[in-house]
Protein backbone atom coordinates (compact mmCIF):
# COMPACT_ATOMS: atom_id res chain seq x y z
CA UNK A 1 0.00 0.00 0.00
CA UNK A 2 1.68 3.73 -1.17
CA UNK A 3 0.67 6.11 1.39
CA UNK A 4 1.20 9.87 -0.03
CA UNK A 5 1.31 13.01 2.05
CA UNK A 6 3.05 13.30 5.05
CA UNK A 7 3.20 10.02 6.97
CA UNK A 8 1.19 10.59 9.77
CA UNK A 9 1.22 8.22 13.48
CA UNK A 10 -1.95 6.64 12.39
CA UNK A 11 -0.67 5.20 9.13
CA UNK A 12 1.80 2.54 10.54
CA UNK A 13 0.92 -1.08 9.29
CA UNK A 14 -0.72 -2.91 12.36
CA UNK A 15 1.48 -4.47 14.35
CA UNK A 16 4.98 -2.19 13.87
CA UNK A 17 4.36 -0.37 17.09
CA UNK A 18 5.88 -1.59 19.88
CA UNK A 19 3.46 -3.01 22.12
CA UNK A 20 1.03 -4.21 19.61
CA UNK A 21 0.40 -7.79 19.18
CA UNK A 22 2.10 -8.45 16.24
CA UNK A 23 5.78 -7.37 15.50
CA UNK A 24 7.25 -7.68 11.92
CA UNK A 25 6.97 -6.22 8.46
CA UNK A 26 7.23 -8.10 5.32
CA UNK A 27 7.99 -5.65 2.17
CA UNK A 28 8.09 -7.59 -0.98
CA UNK A 29 10.42 -5.89 -3.74
CA UNK A 30 11.61 -7.03 -6.91
CA UNK A 31 15.41 -7.96 -6.41
CA UNK A 32 17.16 -5.12 -8.09
CA UNK A 33 14.69 -3.72 -9.82
CA UNK A 34 16.88 -1.31 -11.24
CA UNK A 35 19.30 -2.73 -13.79
CA UNK A 36 19.84 -0.72 -16.15
CA UNK A 37 20.63 2.36 -13.96
CA UNK A 38 23.03 -0.02 -12.19
CA UNK A 39 24.73 -1.10 -15.44
CA UNK A 40 25.50 2.06 -16.54
CA UNK A 41 27.60 3.08 -13.80
CA UNK A 42 29.78 1.11 -15.67
CA UNK A 43 29.15 2.44 -19.06
CA UNK A 44 30.21 5.87 -20.19
CA UNK A 45 28.94 8.90 -18.73
CA UNK A 46 29.13 12.67 -19.82
CA UNK A 47 27.87 15.74 -18.02
CA UNK A 48 25.25 17.87 -19.42
CA UNK A 49 25.86 21.65 -20.11
CA UNK A 50 22.37 21.82 -21.57
CA UNK A 51 18.64 20.84 -20.83
CA UNK A 52 18.96 19.70 -24.63
CA UNK A 53 21.86 17.01 -25.08
CA UNK A 54 23.00 16.86 -28.49
CA UNK A 55 25.55 14.28 -30.75
CA UNK A 56 26.76 13.74 -33.87
CA UNK A 57 26.75 9.76 -35.31
CA UNK A 58 27.96 8.31 -38.54
CA UNK A 59 26.40 5.27 -39.96
CA UNK A 60 29.18 3.24 -42.46
CA UNK A 61 29.02 3.39 -45.85
CA UNK A 62 27.54 0.28 -46.83
CA UNK A 63 28.80 -1.07 -50.79
CA UNK A 64 25.28 -2.14 -51.57
CA UNK A 65 22.62 -0.91 -53.00
CA UNK A 66 19.33 -2.34 -54.85
CA UNK A 67 18.71 -1.61 -58.77
CA UNK A 68 15.47 1.04 -58.81
CA UNK A 69 15.58 1.42 -62.41
CA UNK A 70 17.16 0.15 -65.49
CA UNK A 71 17.34 1.87 -69.17
CA UNK A 72 19.10 -0.43 -71.50
CA UNK A 73 21.68 -3.09 -71.07
CA UNK A 74 24.40 -2.44 -73.13
CA UNK A 75 27.69 -0.56 -72.80
CA UNK A 76 26.62 3.08 -71.27
CA UNK A 77 23.99 1.96 -69.93
CA UNK A 78 21.64 4.09 -67.14
CA UNK A 79 21.30 2.20 -63.87
CA UNK A 80 19.00 4.61 -60.90
CA UNK A 81 20.10 3.20 -57.84
CA UNK A 82 18.50 2.97 -54.31
CA UNK A 83 21.62 4.94 -52.72
CA UNK A 84 24.69 5.78 -55.17
CA UNK A 85 26.09 8.50 -52.64
CA UNK A 86 29.10 6.66 -52.39
CA UNK A 87 29.71 6.23 -55.89
CA UNK A 88 32.32 7.73 -58.20
CA UNK A 89 33.26 7.58 -61.56
CA UNK A 90 36.04 4.47 -61.35
CA UNK A 91 33.61 2.61 -59.03
CA UNK A 92 33.69 -0.96 -59.86
CA UNK A 93 30.45 -2.65 -59.07
CA UNK A 94 29.72 -6.36 -58.69
CA UNK A 95 25.97 -7.38 -59.84
CA UNK A 96 25.17 -10.17 -57.09
CA UNK A 97 22.93 -12.28 -58.35
CA UNK A 98 24.41 -12.79 -62.11
CA UNK A 99 28.35 -12.21 -61.30
CA UNK A 100 28.65 -9.40 -63.59
CA UNK A 101 30.73 -6.77 -62.86
CA UNK A 102 31.18 -3.29 -63.92
CA UNK A 103 32.58 0.27 -64.09
CA UNK A 104 31.33 2.71 -63.45
CA UNK A 105 32.25 5.95 -66.25
CA UNK A 106 30.08 8.41 -64.49
CA UNK A 107 27.25 9.46 -61.59
CA UNK A 108 24.60 11.66 -61.41
CA UNK A 109 22.47 11.90 -58.30
CA UNK A 110 21.27 8.27 -58.06
CA UNK A 111 21.84 7.19 -61.49
CA UNK A 112 24.97 5.53 -62.63
CA UNK A 113 26.56 4.94 -66.36
CA UNK A 114 28.46 1.80 -66.83
CA UNK A 115 30.57 -0.07 -68.83
CA UNK A 116 29.67 -3.65 -68.70
CA UNK A 117 31.14 -7.23 -68.77
CA UNK A 118 34.51 -6.49 -66.55
CA UNK A 119 37.24 -8.76 -66.80
CA UNK A 120 35.56 -10.86 -69.12
CA UNK A 121 31.78 -11.21 -66.95
CA UNK A 122 29.14 -12.27 -68.62
CA UNK A 123 26.32 -9.58 -69.64
CA UNK A 124 23.03 -11.33 -68.44
CA UNK A 125 19.50 -8.45 -68.69
CA UNK A 126 19.83 -7.00 -64.67
CA UNK A 127 16.37 -6.27 -63.62
CA UNK A 128 14.97 -4.09 -60.37
CA UNK A 129 15.37 -7.12 -58.27
CA UNK A 130 19.05 -7.33 -58.32
CA UNK A 131 21.60 -5.98 -55.85
CA UNK A 132 24.74 -3.79 -57.16
CA UNK A 133 27.78 -4.32 -54.65
CA UNK A 134 30.94 -2.15 -54.53
CA UNK A 135 34.26 -3.89 -54.84
CA UNK A 136 36.80 -1.09 -54.97
CA UNK A 137 37.83 1.55 -57.69
CA UNK A 138 40.00 1.46 -60.39
CA UNK A 139 41.74 4.64 -62.72
CA UNK A 140 44.37 5.10 -65.55
CA UNK A 141 47.54 5.91 -65.11
CA UNK A 142 47.45 10.08 -65.14
CA UNK A 143 44.09 10.23 -64.26
CA UNK A 144 43.04 13.49 -62.67
CA UNK A 145 41.96 13.33 -58.98
CA UNK A 146 38.27 11.05 -58.28
CA UNK A 147 35.50 13.31 -56.84
CA UNK A 148 36.17 13.30 -53.12
CA UNK A 149 33.48 11.73 -51.16
CA UNK A 150 32.73 12.36 -47.65
CA UNK A 151 30.38 10.76 -45.26
CA UNK A 152 27.86 13.04 -43.62
CA UNK A 153 26.36 11.88 -40.52
CA UNK A 154 23.27 12.39 -38.66
CA UNK A 155 22.65 14.60 -35.74
CA UNK A 156 20.84 12.99 -32.79
CA UNK A 157 18.65 14.49 -29.34
CA UNK A 158 17.28 13.98 -26.26
CA UNK A 159 16.47 16.20 -23.27
CA UNK A 160 17.21 15.79 -19.84
CA UNK A 161 14.46 14.80 -17.57
CA UNK A 162 14.05 15.91 -14.18
CA UNK A 163 13.52 13.38 -11.18
CA UNK A 164 11.73 14.04 -7.95
CA UNK A 165 10.47 12.05 -5.33
CA UNK A 166 9.80 12.91 -1.58
CA UNK A 167 9.42 11.39 1.84
CA UNK A 168 7.89 12.87 4.91
CA UNK A 169 6.84 11.71 8.46
CA UNK A 170 5.29 14.00 11.20
CA UNK A 171 6.76 14.67 14.60
CA UNK A 172 4.71 12.04 16.11
CA UNK A 173 5.35 9.57 14.05
CA UNK A 174 9.00 9.63 14.40
CA UNK A 175 8.95 9.77 17.98
CA UNK A 176 6.73 6.72 18.35
CA UNK A 177 9.16 3.84 18.64
CA UNK A 178 8.58 0.81 16.33
CA UNK A 179 9.94 -2.84 16.74
CA UNK A 180 11.29 -2.37 12.58
CA UNK A 181 13.41 0.82 13.50
CA UNK A 182 13.13 4.42 12.54
CA UNK A 183 10.65 5.12 9.93
CA UNK A 184 12.79 8.34 9.02
CA UNK A 185 15.32 6.12 7.92
CA UNK A 186 13.03 3.54 6.72
CA UNK A 187 10.78 6.37 4.38
CA UNK A 188 13.85 8.08 3.34
CA UNK A 189 15.08 4.48 2.35
CA UNK A 190 11.62 3.73 0.46
CA UNK A 191 12.21 7.68 -1.21
CA UNK A 192 15.58 6.62 -2.74
CA UNK A 193 14.15 3.44 -3.92
CA UNK A 194 11.44 5.15 -5.74
CA UNK A 195 13.40 7.27 -7.22
CA UNK A 196 15.81 4.71 -8.78
CA UNK A 197 12.90 2.90 -10.15
CA UNK A 198 11.44 5.77 -11.91
CA UNK A 199 14.47 6.75 -13.43
CA UNK A 200 14.92 3.28 -14.44
CA UNK A 201 11.54 3.38 -15.56
CA UNK A 202 12.45 6.26 -17.98
CA UNK A 203 15.93 5.04 -18.98
CA UNK A 204 14.02 1.74 -20.77
CA UNK A 205 10.28 3.31 -21.97
CA UNK A 206 10.24 6.94 -21.99
CA UNK A 207 8.85 9.01 -24.95
CA UNK A 208 10.84 12.57 -25.89
CA UNK A 209 8.43 15.51 -24.53
CA UNK A 210 8.87 19.05 -24.75
CA UNK A 211 6.33 21.22 -23.00
CA UNK A 212 4.99 23.45 -20.57
CA UNK A 213 3.91 22.77 -16.87
CA UNK A 214 2.62 25.15 -14.34
CA UNK A 215 4.40 27.89 -16.74
CA UNK A 216 7.52 26.18 -16.41
CA UNK A 217 9.64 24.29 -18.99
CA UNK A 218 8.45 20.07 -18.58
CA UNK A 219 10.46 17.98 -20.46
CA UNK A 220 10.59 13.96 -20.74
CA UNK A 221 13.04 11.93 -22.68
CA UNK A 222 13.36 9.49 -24.72
CA UNK A 223 14.28 6.34 -23.22
CA UNK A 224 16.21 3.56 -25.23
CA UNK A 225 13.55 1.34 -26.65
CA UNK A 226 12.46 4.63 -28.30
CA UNK A 227 15.57 5.56 -29.66
CA UNK A 228 15.86 1.74 -30.76
CA UNK A 229 12.93 2.21 -32.77
CA UNK A 230 13.32 5.41 -34.12
CA UNK A 231 17.36 4.91 -35.13
CA UNK A 232 17.48 1.90 -36.81
CA UNK A 233 17.38 -1.04 -34.35
CA UNK A 234 16.47 -4.59 -35.34
CA UNK A 235 12.62 -4.97 -34.23
CA UNK A 236 10.85 -8.26 -34.61
CA UNK A 237 7.65 -10.00 -33.14
CA UNK A 238 6.14 -13.50 -32.76
CA UNK A 239 3.84 -13.97 -35.05
CA UNK A 240 2.44 -17.36 -34.11
CA UNK A 241 5.66 -18.97 -32.37
CA UNK A 242 9.04 -18.76 -31.96
CA UNK A 243 11.90 -21.31 -33.34
CA UNK A 244 15.16 -20.98 -32.75
CA UNK A 245 15.76 -20.34 -36.71
CA UNK A 246 13.67 -17.00 -35.89
CA UNK A 247 15.94 -16.10 -32.94
CA UNK A 248 19.04 -16.59 -34.96
CA UNK A 249 17.54 -14.53 -37.90
CA UNK A 250 17.21 -11.81 -35.48
CA UNK A 251 20.30 -11.60 -33.61
CA UNK A 252 22.65 -11.98 -36.72
CA UNK A 253 20.94 -8.61 -37.77
CA UNK A 254 21.48 -7.41 -33.84
CA UNK A 255 25.28 -8.92 -34.82
CA UNK A 256 26.00 -7.79 -38.05
CA UNK A 257 27.17 -3.70 -37.18
CA UNK A 258 29.56 -2.82 -34.39
CA UNK A 259 30.76 -0.04 -32.77
CA UNK A 260 33.80 1.04 -34.03
CA UNK A 261 36.48 0.37 -31.31
CA UNK A 262 34.30 -1.69 -28.89
CA UNK A 263 33.71 -5.43 -28.19
CA UNK A 264 30.85 -6.65 -30.07
CA UNK A 265 29.06 -7.39 -27.30
CA UNK A 266 25.64 -7.23 -25.89
CA UNK A 267 22.95 -7.02 -23.05
CA UNK A 268 19.91 -8.29 -23.31
CA UNK A 269 16.60 -7.47 -20.63
CA UNK A 270 13.88 -9.99 -20.99
CA UNK A 271 10.32 -11.23 -19.24
CA UNK A 272 10.22 -14.59 -17.44
CA UNK A 273 7.81 -15.86 -20.58
CA UNK A 274 10.65 -15.20 -22.97
CA UNK A 275 13.48 -17.47 -20.79
CA UNK A 276 10.23 -19.37 -20.15
CA UNK A 277 9.86 -20.13 -24.18
CA UNK A 278 13.74 -19.79 -25.48
CA UNK A 279 14.29 -23.52 -23.07
CA UNK A 280 11.36 -24.54 -24.31
CA UNK A 281 12.57 -24.04 -27.62
CA UNK A 282 16.48 -25.47 -26.49
CA UNK A 283 14.59 -28.56 -25.19
CA UNK A 284 12.13 -29.17 -28.66
CA UNK A 285 15.82 -29.34 -30.52
CA UNK A 286 16.99 -32.03 -28.16
CA UNK A 287 19.94 -29.07 -27.23
CA UNK A 288 21.31 -27.37 -24.50
CA UNK A 289 21.33 -23.88 -25.66
CA UNK A 290 21.19 -21.98 -22.51
CA UNK A 291 23.70 -22.24 -19.35
CA UNK A 292 22.74 -21.07 -15.75
CA UNK A 293 24.76 -18.54 -15.31
CA UNK A 294 25.36 -16.17 -12.03
CA UNK A 295 23.44 -13.45 -10.40
CA UNK A 296 24.81 -9.97 -11.31
CA UNK A 297 22.97 -7.33 -9.94
CA UNK A 298 20.36 -8.86 -8.78
CA UNK A 299 19.22 -10.64 -11.61
CA UNK A 300 19.18 -13.63 -12.63
CA UNK A 301 21.64 -14.49 -16.02
CA UNK A 302 21.18 -16.98 -18.74
CA UNK A 303 23.64 -17.48 -21.17
CA UNK A 304 22.37 -18.24 -24.84
CA UNK A 305 24.89 -19.24 -27.27
CA UNK A 306 24.68 -17.97 -30.59
CA UNK A 307 26.74 -18.15 -33.61
CA UNK A 308 27.84 -14.73 -33.55
CA UNK A 309 28.60 -15.02 -30.08
CA UNK A 310 26.89 -15.24 -26.24
CA UNK A 311 24.24 -12.97 -25.26
CA UNK A 312 23.44 -12.59 -21.91
CA UNK A 313 20.20 -12.51 -20.82
CA UNK A 314 18.96 -11.15 -17.63
CA UNK A 315 15.55 -11.31 -16.40
CA UNK A 316 14.20 -7.82 -15.04
CA UNK A 317 12.06 -7.63 -12.33
CA UNK A 318 9.80 -4.63 -14.06
CA UNK A 319 9.05 -6.52 -17.13
CA UNK A 320 7.03 -8.90 -15.21
CA UNK A 321 4.69 -6.25 -13.66
CA UNK A 322 2.54 -6.71 -17.04
CA UNK A 323 1.96 -9.34 -19.53
CA UNK A 324 3.41 -7.37 -22.47
CA UNK A 325 6.70 -6.40 -21.38
CA UNK A 326 7.35 -10.07 -20.24
CA UNK A 327 7.50 -11.44 -23.43
CA UNK A 328 9.75 -8.78 -24.84
CA UNK A 329 13.57 -8.89 -25.12
CA UNK A 330 15.76 -5.37 -25.22
CA UNK A 331 18.96 -5.53 -26.57
CA UNK A 332 21.02 -2.85 -26.36
CA UNK A 333 25.51 -2.41 -26.86
CA UNK A 334 26.75 -1.11 -23.88
CA UNK A 335 29.28 0.77 -25.65
CA UNK A 336 26.49 2.62 -26.93
CA UNK A 337 24.77 3.81 -24.16
CA UNK A 338 25.90 7.12 -22.41
CA UNK A 339 24.10 8.48 -19.13
CA UNK A 340 23.98 12.40 -19.43
CA UNK A 341 24.06 14.24 -16.16
CA UNK A 342 22.79 17.62 -15.67
CA UNK A 343 22.22 17.27 -12.23
CA UNK A 344 23.42 14.50 -10.15
CA UNK A 345 21.36 12.82 -7.42
CA UNK A 346 20.65 15.56 -4.67
CA UNK A 347 19.30 14.88 -1.57
CA UNK A 348 17.58 17.76 0.66
CA UNK A 349 16.92 16.91 4.21
CA UNK A 350 14.61 18.62 6.69
CA UNK A 351 14.71 16.31 9.58
CA UNK A 352 15.86 18.73 12.48
CA UNK A 353 14.84 20.70 15.10
CA UNK A 354 15.03 24.41 12.98
CA UNK A 355 15.72 23.22 10.16
CA UNK A 356 11.42 22.73 9.21
CA UNK A 357 9.88 24.15 6.27
CA UNK A 358 7.75 26.76 7.18
CA UNK A 359 7.37 25.35 11.05
CA UNK A 360 5.82 22.33 9.66
CA UNK A 361 5.94 19.61 12.16
CA UNK A 362 7.21 17.09 10.25
CA UNK A 363 10.77 15.62 8.78
CA UNK A 364 10.88 15.44 5.39
CA UNK A 365 13.23 15.84 2.28
CA UNK A 366 13.55 15.10 -1.51
CA UNK A 367 15.77 13.44 -4.09
CA UNK A 368 16.22 15.58 -7.45
CA UNK A 369 18.21 13.79 -10.39
CA UNK A 370 18.15 15.25 -14.11
CA UNK A 371 19.61 13.14 -16.48
CA UNK A 372 19.62 12.33 -20.14
CA UNK A 373 20.40 9.08 -22.40
CA UNK A 374 21.96 8.77 -25.33
CA UNK A 375 21.93 5.92 -27.54
CA UNK A 376 24.34 5.36 -30.23
CA UNK A 377 25.16 3.52 -33.18
CA UNK A 378 21.29 2.14 -32.96
CA UNK A 379 21.47 -0.09 -35.33
CA UNK A 380 23.43 -2.73 -32.65
CA UNK A 381 20.36 -3.13 -30.72
CA UNK A 382 17.22 -5.67 -31.12
CA UNK A 383 13.77 -5.10 -29.98
CA UNK A 384 11.89 -8.79 -29.58
CA UNK A 385 8.09 -8.81 -28.65
CA UNK A 386 5.21 -11.12 -28.28
CA UNK A 387 7.10 -14.33 -27.23
CA UNK A 388 5.32 -16.90 -25.36
CA UNK A 389 5.06 -19.73 -27.19
CA UNK A 390 8.22 -22.17 -28.24
CA UNK A 391 8.23 -24.34 -31.80
CA UNK A 392 10.67 -27.27 -33.12
CA UNK A 393 12.43 -26.65 -36.56
CA UNK A 394 9.81 -28.40 -39.37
Amino acid sequence: MAVKGVFASDQNIVGTRVGDFASSLLQVNPTGSAPMLALTSGMQSRPATDTIVNWFEEVKLTGRTKVSSVNGNGDGVLFTLADASSYVAGTVLLVEATGEVLLVTSVSGNTVTVVRSIGGTTATTITTSHYTQRIGNGHAEGSLMPQAVVNLGDVRFNVTQIFRNAWSITGTAKAIRYHTGSQVAKNRADCGFFHAEDIERALIWGVKHIGVMDGQPFRLMDGLLAQSTNHGGTVSAQSTNTKWSDLLTHFESVFAVNIKGKPNERITFCGNSVVTVINRIAALNSELELSQGATEFGLNVTTLIMPYGRVSLMTHPLMNENALWSKAMYTWHPGGIQTRYLRSTNIEAYDKNGTRIAGVDADQGVYTTELSIQQMAAQTSGIYTGIDTAAAEA
